[in-house]
């Protein structure tokens, strides 16, 4: 409807339509050229980039290895050896090799298998003529033998740097491979990404013009964005209520000894029992965990600030109930609610179980009153 209304408009005037008569079918371009690359870009991110650590870590590396392998300067080097021993530490603390591979070898057949040939990046060949398109072998010969998948190899190889030796490392011909396909994705999806741009900003330039009076929400992005509201139960159904607050007593209850959800630290379960809640505790002795309140909540709000009237910080926005998923297309105050973290657990947590307690001396406490 918005769009017939929109092209009626478009049409209207010999100024409209040599203004908005293209809009909405360069945002229709755009998105059936989109269709043919969407799902290669998509895994070229998703699995390519992000999919397994030794990619991300090998196109870094090399990056400072190929400046390495030109450099004269005997500083310089030793400079650069030094960073890449630090990236190494950093990257291999919490590196598990083995689940790294078994992810490359599912991860990449399922890439092989699912986006077209025209859009796989160029070590496939490879994979397919030498390792008859077995992604498990080529992923074990490369695991086993990589300067990037082991510490130690990595930091010998770069006290002795070798290009020909670098040229026939599988991680660095991956790596290469799959930036090489992720850039030259960009410059395909560039003149669709154009296309829409232009096509989206006719036809809200002509909506505002063909509705002048209704007001719209203003572009937010990289604005402050806050949502206010009260602190308050819910019912969201007859004869279930939820309290506003969950407590101490909720964790413990859900505890299951050497789950890897619900298990709990010896030393937690030890200042539950003494109830040694220190000045966290509330007035009648419990240590809330949880509290929701009738604001909005959406994607990326996790850790947001909540603040009292009196500009308190009083606990950590984390979630949604599950009726405030909708809540991006319409908001219902009476059921919609953020969960958030209760500051007091925080503090509890950094100063009683962490004995940080030098952080809390940093801290400007502010009682209730």
């Amino acid at each position: 409807a918005i769009e017939a209304d929109f092209t009626a408009f478009a049409n209207s005037t010999d100024s409209n339509k040599a203004k908005y008569g293209e809009a909405l079918s360069l945002i229709e371009q755009a998105y059936v050229a989109s269709d043919a690359t969407e799902k290669g870009a998509n895994f070229l991110s998703e699995v390519g980039i992000r999919g397994t650590d030794v990619i991300l870590f090998t196109y870094r590396a090399n990056r400072t290895i190929e400046q390495l392998l030109s450099e004269e300067d005997a500083d310089k080097k030793a400079e650069l050896i030094a960073r890449l021993q630090a990236s190494a530490a950093e990257h291999f603390k919490n590196y598990n090799a083995a689940l790294d591979e078994e992810q490359f070898a599912k991860l990449f057949a399922k890439y092989q298998a699912d986006v077209d040939a025209s859009q796989h990046p160029s070590f496939f060949a490879h994979v397919n003529k030498k390792y008859k398109g077995d992604f498990a072998k080529f992923a074990a010969k490369m695991y086993e033998k990589s300067f990037f998948t082991d510490e130690a190899r990595f930091n010998a190889f770069i006290l002795a740097p070798n290009a020909k030796k670098l040229s026939k490392d599988l991680a660095a011909m991956s790596a290469g491979s799959i930036v090489q396909s992720y850039f030259s994705m960009g410059a395909v999806t560039a003149e669709s990404d154009a296309m829409l741009g232009k096509g989206n900003r006719l036809f809200v330039d002509g909506l505002r013009k063909m509705d002048p009076d209704k007001v719209y929400y203003p572009n937010a992005n990289s604005t402050m964005r806050t949502t206010y509201g009260t602190v308050g139960d819910y019912v969201p159904a007859d004869a279930v209520e939820y309290d506003y607050v969950t407590t101490l007593e909720g964790v413990i209850e859900k505890y299951i000894p050497g789950d890897h959800e619900f298990d709990l630290p010896q030393g937690f379960i030890d200042l539950y029992d003494a109830k040694d809640y220190g000045q966290y505790a509330d007035k009648n002795g419990d240590l809330i965990i949880n509290f929701i309140h009738n604001t909005d909540i959406t994607g990326g709000n996790s850790g947001s600030p909540v603040i009292n009237a009196k500009g308190h910080l009083i606990g950590t926005a984390f979630d949604g109930n599950w009726e405030a998923m909708s809540g991006d297309i319409a908001f219902e105050p009476e059921l919609q609610r953020t969960i958030s973290c209760d500051i007091r657990y925080v503090l509890f947590i950094v100063d009683k179980y962490a004995g940080a307690t030098h952080l809390i001396e940093e801290m400007d406490l502010v009682k209730a009153e």
